[in-house]
């Protein structure tokens, strides 16, 4: 009896170390439920261990490379917080200190009207010169129309206070087009501040206080010559018999710009109070003068120059009233003429 209990006893130690054994290899025995009631041992053998036979070298795969993750593609509220480039808009090519605005595609385009210049002439009129915070300054100013057959002078001359007289000439001739301003000149005390000079072969212009010269296109008017240009086309249309309904011109400023002018003609009505006195009160006498024609040039951008003028008539068409104005600014500069007298 003992030595079936010490048989047992030592079947059971070495099971015991056989499973230790094969769990320290990795690789444990699976057990099988027993039978209720019977205790058996088994002693078994532990198998070496068995080496995995790799596949041979022209069998591998070659591993792929890990790729670059695909960008995502950010939404516009993500980006928002970013600021792009912009490419800078393009800039027209106008020459230097050229500011061409509103003009067509081509200087060909610009509009030519039948002419017919008015004869010499010099007209005075009452300045009112306004943007000062006090009332406007008054004054006085002078047209001076001189034309022959190939060439015209037209002078202009303003006193206002105390302040020194400003002179405006423009010189030139005429062409197909009506008057050809070939230089206008701004002075000051007597002395030359600014100018500048139309080639009318070559189609362009050049101003004293910038380098290079800009092209423009038939009928090019400088800063006061569109004065006689107007009376030209008007007095034109009123010999035909033609009711004008506006016109384009192309305005060369002194201090390098270069603008489109578009005037329209306004509906017939009262004069302003300033012109009373010229007789175009509403009555159907005899000595009724002939209506003027109210020209407007709305501005088109804020502080452009807005020009009205009342054509006259009685003096072919050279205004017998103008004002101008910078709107939203408070300057202001309005002429009302007086009387007018022959060379």
């Amino acid at each position: 009896m003992r030595t079936r209990r010490l048989c047992e006893l030592t079947f059971a130690v070495l099971a015991l170390h056989a499973i230790a054994w094969r769990i320290a290899a990795g690789d444990p025995p699976p057990f099988a439920a027993a039978r209720t009631g019977v205790r058996r041992f088994a002693i078994v053998s532990v198998p070496q261990r068995v080496k995995v036979a790799t596949a041979p070298a022209q069998a591998r795969v070659a591993p792929t490379p890990p790729q670059a993750p695909a960008p995502i593609a950010r939404s516009a509220h993500d980006r928002a917080g970013a600021r792009p480039r912009m490419a800078p808009a393009p800039r027209a090519a106008t020459g230097a200190g050229g500011a061409l605005r509103g003009a067509p595609a081509a200087n060909s385009e610009w509009p030519v009207y039948a002419t017919r210049p008015p004869p010499s002439t010099t007209l005075r009129y009452a300045l009112v010169q306004g943007g000062r915070a006090s009332a406007p300054d008054s004054g006085s100013a002078e047209i001076e129309w001189r034309r022959d057959t190939d060439a015209f002078s037209l002078r202009i001359a303003t006193a206002v206070g105390d302040r020194p007289p400003r002179e405006w000439q423009s010189t030139g001739g005429f062409d197909a087009a009506g008057v050809a301003p070939l230089r206008l000149v701004e002075r000051e005390r007597g002395r030359d501040k600014r100018a500048l000079s139309i080639d009318r072969d070559s189609g362009r212009v050049r101003f004293s206080g910038a380098s290079g010269t800009v092209a423009v296109g038939p009928g090019v008017q400088d800063r006061w010559s569109w004065v006689a240009q107007l009376a030209a086309i008007a007095e034109a249309g009123a010999q035909r018999g033609q009711v004008p309904v506006g016109w384009d011109l192309q305005v060369a400023g002194l201090r390098g710009e270069l603008e489109r002018w578009t005037f329209r003609v306004q509906p017939a009505g009262d004069p302003p109070p300033e012109l009373a006195s010229q007789g175009n009160e509403l009555s159907t006498g005899a000595d009724r003068a002939p209506d003027l024609l109210h020209v407007v040039r709305a501005s088109e951008q804020p502080y452009a120059l807005r020009i009205e003028a009342w054509l006259s008539p009685s003096l072919h068409h050279l205004p017998a009233g103008l004002r101008m104005s910078a709107p939203p600014g408070t300057w202001s500069l309005a002429l009302w003429q007086r009387s007018a007298r022959s060379p």
